[in-house]
């Protein structure tokens, strides 16, 4: 027996009609989820895209949309990233728990398209307001969800960009 939605279904007039278009069209942010990663903002050092350039991946992270991914393919992602040393251990189970956590409240088909950024922004909201009510153990989850965050944005902009890419605070020298 489940309760819940399963599948793709949405509610229209009152009925459960399925819903075939929402797989291929990204998520829609809410206000709430654009204020929280505006405050949240950016690091740009939190990925070595050089040393991506070096390890030659820009061809895997080619088009990468953290708006628009599947719960298999962050499980993927958070796997290559670890083992080539560029994302932590905690980092990377963080990232492939988006997938496990979405499919938990029922979603079963691990190629279903969800919105990272969303998900990160909404689970670090939940924390926060969970901190202000006296959960400690949210002082340790927090930093780790910005990371989540951070790595997502690098990857998009990795992904989008064509040249090699150069860290905040080193400078390209050139050799004569």
């Amino acid at each position: 027996m489940t309760i819940g939605y399963t599948g793709a279904w949405t509610p229209k007039a009152g009925l459960l009609v399925r819903d075939n278009a929402s797989s291929s069209k990204p998520v829609s942010q809410s206000v709430k989820v654009k204020q929280m990663l505006a405050l949240v903002g950016s690091n740009p050092v939190e990925l070595d895209t050089a040393r991506m350039d070096k390890m030659q991946l820009r061809k895997q992270m080619k088009g990468f949309d953290p708006a628009n991914v599947s719960v298999k393919s962050m499980g993927t992602l958070s796997v290559f990233l670890k083992e080539r040393g560029l994302i932590s251990d905690v980092t990377a189970v963080t990232l492939s728990n988006a997938g496990d956590k979405f499919d938990r409240f029922g979603i079963k088909d691990p190629d279903a398209k969800f919105n990272a950024l969303e998900y990160f922004a909404t689970q670090l909201d939940n924390i926060q307001s969970n901190n202000l009510k006296g959960n400690k153990y949210a002082n340790y989850l927090i930093p780790e969800f910005k990371k989540a965050i951070y790595v997502l944005q690098n990857l998009e902009t990795y992904g989008k960009s064509n040249g090699p890419m150069e860290r905040p605070g080193s400078s390209v020298s050139a050799k004569a």
